[in-house]
């Protein structure tokens, strides 16, 4: 019998991380980087989109904010490439229509900016919840 290492039997996890910000990319980075986790930035909206075509990414964490197509623009076509993919929103805009279209499109959390170090965490933690429950066995009925 082969016996597979650690590393191997658990499998990495592929997560984008969709910002112009390089403050929050390192902090979620280095947040992160104690996972088992695949991290990803790109900063141009259709780079998200081709990440997400490219691999088989398990979570996105995407500003609001992005270069070229803005990725209130994005979510959309994400939700149709990929309608079971977790996203967590980060914005600077508190209008109704952003939380609108997100309770639409059922991001699973939205951060705020400036993205402080509670905020940081809440993010970390909210990955950290979305990635158990992706791994939890389906119910069989």
């Amino acid at each position: 019998m082969i016996q597979q290492s650690n590393s191997e039997t658990k499998s990495t996890k592929k997560i984008v991380i969709g910002t112009l910000d390089s403050r929050t990319v390192e902090a979620l980075k280095n947040k992160l980087g104690k996972g088992n986790y695949k991290i990803y930035v790109v900063q141009r909206g259709i780079d998200v989109l081709v990440k997400i075509l490219d691999h088989d990414i398990d979570l996105l964490i995407m500003d609001i904010d992005l270069a070229g197509i803005m990725g209130v623009e994005v979510l959309p076509v994400v939700k149709k490439l990929r309608p079971r993919l977790p996203v967590i929103l980060i914005t600077d805009d508190f209008n109704h229509r952003i939380r609108k279209v997100a309770a639409e499109l059922g991001i699973n959390y939205q951060a705020f900016k400036p993205i402080s170090t509670s905020e940081t965490d809440a993010i970390v933690s909210a990955t950290e919840t979305i990635i158990e429950r992706n791994l939890a066995p389906a119910p069989v009925f």
